[in-house]
């Protein structure tokens, strides 16, 4: 939930003003309700984040067309989002040095290929993660120089599978090339971007796009900034397929949500609407509810002939206090492009 309203570094005293939207506590001894455990299907709903306002949407899909196109991109990739909750942002979940290895832990026991990871604050957090997690490269803003690195939205991968060819950054603002720049709403806000890389797989050379992001938690900034993901993620995946994720701040019935998946000028599919099956990886001997229609975190697809055979969120618990590593759940899912 990272957002800047200047462009200036990270102080003291700005990191004591900021305090993230919503924050999901949960109720390890909860009663409510019945969640499958690990690889069983789930069938109940819950909040997974709270305090989030709905805009409702009807979008016309109507002459849709879609621009991904082949570059002989065949088989599978699994791929995680995870807004893992700003180091500063909450009294009310362990501090981030303790929560560091339990993230890493989530991200281990699925083994994704690819990895979107929303509110990293510092460059330091991401070699943290990346002592935790050995194979994996980073790309976010910071790794080409610049001089105040912001890893709100960075895409990991396996360096054993991919390549990176090509990546970079824009703004989710009025001025999306100019760095730093905030959002669209009035008031203060911290600034908010998608990191995007091609990557080449190194069995085949063949490339797939993939792009995190953290869209603002307030109302226009993510009606205005799902048009611009299209229009930027349209000619990135001219030619090759493309995975977008993250934390979108918007539910299945937002405005924003119908925005992405409307089809101008990208048609945009959801990972969740795909799968076979959807499960809830949990290690709680009640496993929280799980509600689909509160999801602000998603995996989207771009291009044709997606399936998923499997969508999952994770609700592990840690800790002596049994407690989540964030407000936010990590979803994966297995993707395939027969």
């Amino acid at each position: 939930m990272l957002d800047a309203a200047r462009t200036i570094p990270l102080t003291a005293a700005l990191l004591a003003a900021l305090s993230c939207a919503g924050p999901y506590v949960a109720d390890t001894d909860a009663t409510t309700g019945d969640a499958s455990t690990t690889g069983e299907t789930a069938d109940v709903d819950s909040e997974t984040t709270a305090g989030e306002a709905d805009t409702e949407a009807e979008t016309d899909t109507a002459g849709e067309t879609d621009t991904a196109g082949e570059t002989g991109f065949h088989g599978s990739v699994k791929v995680m989002s995870f807004n893992i909750l700003c180091s500063f942002c909450s009294n009310e979940y362990d501090p981030w040095d303790m929560r560091v290895p339990w993230i890493a832990d989530t991200i281990r026991r699925h083994d994704p290929d690819l990895v979107g990871l929303q509110e990293l604050s510092f460059a330091e957090e991401v070699a943290q993660l990346q002592a935790e997690l050995p194979g994996y490269g980073a790309i976010f803003w910071g790794v080409d120089g610049q001089e105040t690195p912001y890893p709100d939205a960075a895409a990991l991968y396996r360096e054993d599978l991919f390549a990176p060819v090509d990546h970079g950054f824009y703004w989710l603002s009025p001025t999306p090339d100019v760095p730093m720049s905030k959002g669209f709403a009035d008031g203060f806000q911290l600034a908010r971007l998608v990191t995007w890389v091609v990557l080449r797989r190194l069995e085949d050379d063949a490339e797939l796009l993939f792009a995190t992001t953290h869209f603002d938690n307030n109302s226009p900034s993510q009606e205005l900034s799902a048009p611009l993901v299209l229009e930027r993620t349209a000619p990135l995946v001219d030619g090759r397929p493309g995975v977008v994720v993250g934390d979108f701040n918007s539910k299945p019935q937002s405005a924003a949500y119908g925005l992405l998946t409307g089809g101008r000028p990208l048609t945009l599919r959801d990972a969740f609407d795909l799968a076979d099956e959807w499960t809830v990886d949990s290690n709680m001997a009640r496993p929280l509810p799980y509600d689909t229609a509160s999801r602000i975190d998603h995996i989207f697809v771009a291009g044709d002939g997606w399936e998923v055979p499997r969508w999952i969120v994770d609700t592990w618990i840690y800790g002596d206090k049994d407690r989540h590593v964030s407000d936010h759940f990590a979803i994966a899912a297995e993707l395939q492009l027969p």
